[in-house]
């Protein structure tokens, strides 16, 4: 591998012909358009394009003769016939394929269509088959970020919801659900868990403006190494990842993806894509997944290579999935969106089933702590800012119809289900102390303080206690929360828990039903407790607007400083 990666380096270290790129437009200056086929209507167009696998980059236009024509592309005129004869020759494109300037065409069209019949009634219920017309561009472009993220989505992250997207969901409920067909409740459930996992591992879109391209990478997690002249070489912190960039010319281009086939060993038979605008080389070698990427852009092109260990091909798909020229688009759903809709209501039936069903055979199933079937209940809340705005879990303060906080009325500012947090505010102007949140997600054993109220009426006042980190994870993998050790009660929902050095980690949200456990399995789990990731309760308060603190504190707290920080901002909750 690190062979390997030196020969690239000191290949794109000594391209010295590459230049930078400028804003263009589809049809750029000195530039023609591949034309490989013409249909009379938009059918027959989506028809052609469908039976000849253009999917990837076909865009059609409307000609002044009334028929439609098919583009693969655009190449640089001086060099557009030796491209068009070779590509003719390689198989590429038709024998009959001419380059155009497009100065007949009167507009472009729209040939995609979604998966469903448009006259088809609109399936809306969480346990209805999934239709994603509902669904906005963006969310579809979540979901296939998603399905490209779990290994079942190879296209592009375009937001358009084809054939191609509704099959990978159906390999996906397929694979993960023992056969069955998608519902609207399966696609929640995948946006729910890859959003944990995502903010987890740091992804983003990141903008590579010298190439004019954006992808979706693990920003959090990637340290830029080398960088020379338009050369750049980003590596993961942790993980056998390698991200390089360059800009190259055509010359180069042959070069560098014909050599990642004749100098490696893979596995497998290559994958190679050669279109007028896009080359793509994939394969395995003995332990590395490589994949190539090149896309002409204003006459050169913009370069991407990923080195990754055959252990994260996953990743690999969602960053090759997601590459696209200009500006990245919108990735992460709404807050008051479709698909974040159905991610709540799975949640409330899941949480229903929890408290109304017994478990299935083998089944652990966590309990909320704090919830009490009718009259006054209480739970725990901590202050983010210092005009009254506090943190707790949604599920504390579920159906009431009146909230105090620290004894004041509080009204509900933001709330969600799919998170279990909520945002509480003091109706009455008052000045705060909030507690500020660590940069980063506590890591395996570390240290943690909790506090909150428990058993409230029956132990007094607030209520401190120290444990550590037990699992990255939550109850069955989820990626939102952590378990931790700390004696967790009825009434600590809700609670922070922060590091040594005063950062919050988590919000409290359950522990385990002991009592149901041992029914299954004959023994008593102990100190199996959970608490929603401070990561995530940063995602939730951004996305409703809510600033919250960054820790600047640079030393560590010694355990009565702790139990004093926390209690200037954790208050109870009461629920009527």
């Amino acid at each position: 591998m690190d062979n390997v990666l030196r020969f690239f380096c000191s290949m794109f270290l000594g391209m010295a012909s590459a230049s930078a790129i400028n804003a263009q437009s589809y049809f750029p200056s000195g530039s023609c358009a591949v034309v490989v086929a013409a249909r009379p209507s938009v059918e027959e167009a989506r028809t052609y394009i469908s039976a000849n696998g253009w999917q990837e980059t076909a865009r059609v236009f409307e000609s002044t003769n009334g028929w439609f024509a098919i583009t693969a592309g655009v190449i640089l005129n001086e060099f557009a016939d030796d491209a068009i004869e070779s590509l003719k020759a390689d198989g590429a494109v038709p024998d009959d394929a001419y380059c155009s300037s497009g100065w007949s065409y009167i507009r472009e069209v729209a040939w995609r269509t979604e998966n469903r019949s448009p006259d088809r009634p609109i399936s809306t219920g969480l346990w209805d088959d999934f239709d994603a017309r509902p669904l906005s561009q963006t969310e579809k472009r979540f979901l296939q970020a998603a399905l490209a993220m779990a290994g079942y989505y190879t296209g592009l992250l375009d937001g358009v919801w084809g054939n191609r997207s509704q099959m990978a969901l159906e390999r996906y409920t397929a694979a993960e659900f023992d056969g069955v067909e998608p519902l609207n409740a399966h696609a929640a459930y995948l946006s729910s868990i890859m959003l944990g996992r995502w903010i987890d591992e740091g992804w983003d879109y990141k903008n590579i403006s010298y190439l004019a391209i954006s992808m979706m990478l693990p920003v959090q997690n990637l340290t830029l190494v080398e960088e020379t002249g338009l050369y750049q070489e980003w590596h993961h912190t942790s993980k056998n990842l390698k991200v390089l960039f360059n800009d190259l010319d055509s010359v180069d281009l042959r070069r560098l993806h014909e050599d990642v086939v004749s100098d490696l060993n893979p596995r497998m038979e290559p994958y190679t894509l050669r279109s007028a605008d896009t080359w793509v080389t994939s394969l395995l070698d003995q332990n590395d997944t490589i994949y190539v990427r090149s896309d002409l852009i204003a006459g050169t092109w913009s370069t991407v290579v990923i080195f990754a260990g055959a252990d994260l091909q996953a990743e690999v798909g969602l960053i090759a999935a997601s590459i696209r020229p200009g500006r990245p688009p919108e990735i992460i759903p709404s807050m008051q969106g479709r698909l974040t809709s159905l991610a709540d209501e799975l949640a409330d039936s899941i949480r229903g089933s929890i408290g109304q069903s017994p478990p299935e055979a083998g089944a652990a199933l966590p309990v909320q702590p704090g919830e009490r079937p009718r009259g006054t209940t209480s739970g725990t809340a901590f202050y983010v800012t210092a005009n009254g705005v506090a943190l707790t879990n949604a599920h504390v303060i579920e159906g009431c119809e009146a909230i105090t906080l620290d004894g004041m009325p509080a009204e509900i500012l933001a709330q969600s289900s799919v998170f279990d947090l909520a945002a509480l505010r003091l109706e009455t102007s008052v000045e705060t102390e909030p507690l500020p949140f660590a940069t980063g997600d506590a890591g395996l054993n570390a240290d943690i303080t909790i506090a909150g109220y428990p058993l409230h009426g029956l132990l007094g006042g607030l209520n401190v206690g120290r444990g550590s980190v037990s699992s990255l994870k939550g109850l069955q993998g989820d990626e939102t929360s952590i378990q931790i050790s700390a004696p967790v009660q009825p009434g600590n929902s809700g609670g922070p828990a922060i590091d040594r050095f005063g950062g919050v980690v988590g919000v409290v949200v359950s522990k385990l039903d002991t009592v149901r456990l041992a029914d299954e399995i004959g023994d008593i789990a102990q100190n199996v407790n959970f608490a929603i990731r401070g990561s995530i309760a940063k995602i939730f308060l951004s996305s409703n607007g809510i600033a919250y603190l960054d820790a600047s504190q640079a030393q560590p707290l010694a355990p009565e400083q702790s139990a004093q920080l926390l209690a200037k901002s954790t208050r109870l909750v009461e629920c009527d």
